[in-house]
């Protein structure tokens, strides 16, 4: 086990390496790069004096083994927007993006395989047919159009619940606070990404409920419960595992749509943010992030496997 995550780790900071080097690339040799800024000084003087602050007076291979040196310190350079260490920014918003994706992850685990059960429980039946509708408008809903309706019915109309941001301004740290201002966007992020869960729980099962010991299960005529939640949902339980790391990756990398939708200052907020300004720095360090974060979940994953399934070993 210990070979195998130390290869996986090996093979996720080569991906690293990978990543930052493409992304570099696409930054500096793209049509609007960094260069761009200088071309907006009016003078000779200014033009150097820019040349000189973002490092391109050195030629680009320069500039990136000094940037991978940094990275490899834990320093991604500065924000151009904001002036502050780009590691700093990360883990602001990442902190707030994780409380999202805690919030929205906990709601699509929960919901998801309770209704995947249900439906492999009552398969062809009415419940199956009401999991299936509401999976299939959780999959077509575009899921800003879902976060403007939840905005108008519940932050306008009724006033229930905030519209924006993940706390109320000048109120200092308060759970409950910081719970109604989740409840909206986790909710219509859950909504969206349940059906994925939905349809993974309830396939595996409905295939598991079909072998043969769970047949004999029935025989020795133990209930119907005992069967699902002892036996057969744990064996189902890969594909469900790996469907629940792909939306980790996702929510960890932060919603871009829903995050600015209702004003969360998240990962996915920071990276718009960056790009609309030309932040080149912090689009770097959030590209990069978002591998390493893709490279854990993965990893993590693979390893949970081997509980669900203990025929599963890693050489």
């Amino acid at each position: 086990m210990t070979g195998y995550v130390a290869n996986r780790l090996a093979q996720g900071i080569l991906v690293l390496f990978l990543i930052s080097l493409v992304t570099f690339s696409l930054i500096n040799f793209a049509p609007g790069g960094p260069s761009s800024l200088v071309s907006m000084e009016s003078t000779a003087e200014q033009r150097e004096a820019r040349l000189r602050q973002y490092g391109l007076d050195q030629p680009a291979p320069v500039r990136y083994l000094r940037w991978l040196a940094g990275a490899v310190r834990g320093d991604l350079g500065d924000s151009i927007n904001q002036g502050l260490p780009v590691e700093r920014l990360l883990v602001q918003r990442m902190t707030v993006t994780l409380q999202l994706a805690g919030y929205a992850m906990l709601l699509t685990a929960v919901f998801g395989i309770l209704f995947g059960v249900l439906g492999a429980l009552h398969h062809n039946r009415w419940p199956d047919h009401i999991v299936s509708v509401v999976t299939t408008l959780g999959m077509s809903v575009p899921n800003f159009w879902l976060g403007i309706v939840a905005i108008i019915v519940f932050a306008v109309t009724l006033g229930w619940l905030p519209a924006a941001g993940n706390a109320t301004l000048g109120g200092g740290f308060d759970l409950s606070d910081r719970l109604r201002h989740a409840v909206l966007p986790a909710g219509v992020l859950a909504f969206s990404l349940m059906p994925n869960v939905v349809r993974v729980t309830r396939s595996a099962l409905l295939e598991v409920l079909a072998s043969d010991f769970v047949r004999t299960a029935r025989a020795k005529g133990l209930p119907q419960r005992g069967i699902v939640w002892k036996h057969t949902l744990r064996n189902a339980l890969v594909p469900v595992i790996s469907i629940l790391g792909l939306i980790t990756t996702v929510l960890l990398s932060g919603s871009v749509v829903i995050e600015s939708v209702f004003g969360w200052p998240g990962l996915g907020r920071l990276a718009i943010d960056a790009a609309s300004g030309r932040d080149y720095p912090v689009i770097l360090g959030v590209t990069v992030m978002v591998g390493a974060l893709t490279v854990i979940v993965n990893l993590v994953v693979d390893l949970l496997y081997a509980v669900a399934d203990p025929r599963i070993r890693y050489g």
